[in-house]
């Protein structure tokens, strides 16, 4: 999450031209706010709270995900075909959580005061920590998409989606205004958990329930584990910090499903 301005329908009320939405307005603003799909706005949408758009958080996942997993599906060499799928990835979110991981590292790991920290989130240069943070990032997932089963981006997406929710939930905004502090008003876990564990529970039919239940689990301790840290170092979270936890904990869901290797054979 950073720099990406949502937009809200308020339900019931018919836009101009006398046709209702077929898309909730929640969906539509975490469409437009997670991903670079370009729907439409509607003037109507900015009197519904940013909240609102958080139980669909992982059902943008669930379709960012699929969309990843049908290039992991290509029938081409492990490579190749890793390379397209990360890419598909980032492509589809603008960037937008790698962005949030880089701001986020520059500023964590610079031995300054809280209040330098800030201001280094809004600078839009990368130094070598978000760099490092950035391209370690890259890799990992790369590495692990070229080995895990095709259907892993889902869980792996709907995971980090849906931790993204927990930390805008859990943690006070680390400056009062700025997009992190709009959506973590009025921001609760329990619909966008209950929305997570069905497709999560959807998803455990074709990658398996241990391996989902595994998946889900590294990407919370990750995610978790992130977002705190990030906090104390902030002094709370910002949409940057968001971002970045959600990164940790997609990694980490992916880490989790590799094969198993181990009494000397070859995975």
């Amino acid at each position: 999450m950073s720099g990406r301005s949502g937009a809200y329908e308020v339900e019931g009320e018919v836009p101009a031209g006398g046709r209702r939405g077929v898309i909730p307005a929640g969906l539509r603003a975490a469409l437009r706010h997670l991903t670079v799909v370009p729907v439409p706005y509607r003037g109507a949408e900015a009197a519904i709270a940013p909240a609102r758009a958080l139980p669909w958080f992982p059902v943008v996942g669930a379709v960012v995900g699929s969309a990843v997993a049908a290039v992991l599906a290509l029938p081409l060499p492990p490579l190749p075909r890793a390379a397209l799928a990360l890419g598909a990835w980032v492509a589809l979110t603008g960037g937008l959580h790698e962005d949030g991981l880089m701001d986020s590292a520059d500023a964590a790991f610079a031995p300054v005061p809280r209040e330098r920290r800030l201001e280094i989130l809004e600078d839009p240069r990368v130094g070598a920590h978000g760099a490092t943070a950035g391209a370690l990032s890259l890799l990992l997932r790369f590495a692990a998409l070229a080995a895990v089963p095709a259907a892993a981006p889902v869980p792996a997406a709907v995971a980090g989606r849906w931790l993204m929710t927990l930390s805008l939930a859990w943690w006070r905004p680390a400056r009062p205004d700025g997009l992190g502090a709009g959506f973590a008003a009025g921001a609760t876990a329990t619909g966008p958990t209950l929305v997570a564990l069905g497709l999560l529970a959807a998803v455990a039919a074709v990658v398996g329930p241990a391996r989902t239940a595994a998946a889900a689990a590294a990407a919370l301790v990750a995610g978790l584990c992130a977002a705190a840290w990030l906090a104390r170092r902030f002094g709370g979270l910002t949409g940057d910090a968001h971002g970045a936890a959600g990164i940790a904990a997609e990694t980490a869901a992916l880490l989790a499903l590799l094969p198993l290797c181990g009494g000397g054979h070859a995975c």
